[in-house]
């Protein structure tokens, strides 16, 4: 490759999703109406350009409340269209997929996420009827104050332990 034709700065590709987020922020940094809204109004004013590192901030900064959209004026049926939740969880739920570890959940939820969370929750929910099983009914009557009766030291240690090396 010569001089000419390779890049002196690597060039990132954004999603569709992303590339709406950077329009949407770029209005909403012109407009500035929601500027004391949330973290995200607070975050994106200290930005000109939104690269992909950025938006996957921003994106993840926002909780979904919702309040900037009905605040919004170019919110829909206006034309520019600008619908910040949205938009920000579409690319949220990109981040969740592309930085899952280990990284074939990210590929698991993508595919099947909706039953992928629900074995998580049954698998929650089954871990705590087995503790109430060895407890018994009375699970927190006799040990006020005592949090390692309910759940013992090397219990915690294996299931923390097995959390951390998977992660």
């Amino acid at each position: 490759m010569n001089a000419s034709t390779k890049a002196l700065i690597p060039v990132v590709q954004l999603s569709e999703h992303e590339q709406e987020v950077q329009r949407a922020l770029q209005i909403c940094n012109a407009c500035r109406y929601c500027e004391s809204f949330c973290a995200v109004f607070a975050a994106m004013t200290k930005r000109l350009e939104f690269n992909q590192a950025d938006i996957h901030y921003l994106a993840n900064l926002c909780h979904n409340c919702g309040a900037c959209l009905h605040a919004c004026q170019y919110a829909p049926p206006q034309e520019f269209g600008v619908n910040i939740p949205k938009a920000m969880a579409q690319v949220r739920l990109e981040t969740y997929q592309e930085f899952a570890t280990p990284q074939p959940l990210g590929r698991l939820y993508k595919s099947v996420g909706i039953p992928f969370v629900s074995v998580l929750t049954l698998i929650f929910f089954f871990c705590m009827l087995a503790v109430v099983w060895y407890k018994g009914t009375d699970l927190f009557a006799g040990y006020q104050g005592n949090f390692y009766a309910i759940f013992p030291h090397n219990f915690l240690a294996l299931l923390f332990g097995a959390t951390f090396s998977v992660a």
